[in-house]
């Protein structure tokens, strides 16, 4: 009676160990290079570099293997990652610019009294080298008139100065005042883009009711 309930037992172990060994069990599938599809119960060297399967006992697949990415892939793949990191900064910075915007301006019409201010500091400064061009047009007057003296001769080395600092500095004078008259339009672009997105984060109304600019 003792045998038998060992042999029982001793066999028993064994099934379970089978049961277990195929319980185990995968099988390797893929393509070769012909395009025949290939299996094994092990890691096929035909295989390697190749996309396959790892299927279970019952044929279900248990893993994928992806074939490696050609140089075209990987650098497709690169590519489109530094796209989205780059549009992730884009979002970043349009959030950061967005909540200083908002904590610039108290609503539109601070957006346009802000602009009013802007403008009129350039057009002070647009007046003020307006007024040094006059100047410096009528100290050119009156050096023109001077050297009339000194048609055949070299002028004398004070006015020469004088006429070249007059118009040294005549030249640069017209050069800011391009830049200010410039600037004028560039304030009232920044407040129209301000005012638009200031209406856009807070549903403030219809952009185009903005009251007339200066030129």
């Amino acid at each position: 009676m003792e045998a038998r309930g060992v042999f029982l037992l001793l066999a028993l172990s064994v099934g379970a160990a089978a049961l277990g060994a195929h319980a185990q069990t995968r099988i390797y599938t893929c393509k070769d290079a012909s395009g025949k599809t290939i299996t094994s119960d092990r890691p096929l060297p035909e295989c390697v570099g190749r996309e396959g399967r790892v299927l279970s006992p019952q044929g279900t697949t248990v893993k994928k293997i992806d074939a490696p990415l050609t140089p075209e892939q990987i650098a497709a793949r690169e590519a489109e990652e530094r796209k989205k990191k780059e549009e992730d900064e884009r979002q970043r910075e349009q959030m950061r610019k967005d909540k200083a915007l908002l904590n610039t301006y108290s609503g539109l019409d601070d957006i346009e009294s802000k602009r009013q201010r802007a403008l009129a500091q350039v057009e002070r400064e647009v007046r003020e080298s307006e007024k040094r061009i006059s100047l410096l047009e009528r100290q050119a007057a009156e050096n023109r008139s001077e050297a009339e003296f000194y048609k055949k001769r070299a002028l004398p080395p004070e006015l020469k100065r004088r006429v070249d600092e007059n118009e040294a500095a005549l030249k640069a004078e017209k050069l800011l005042y391009g830049a200010k008259k410039n600037e004028v339009t560039q304030v009232n672009v920044r407040f129209d883009e301000d005012r638009r997105r200031y209406a856009e984060l807070t549903g403030a109304g219809p952009t185009d009711r903005a009251p007339a600019r200066k030129p």
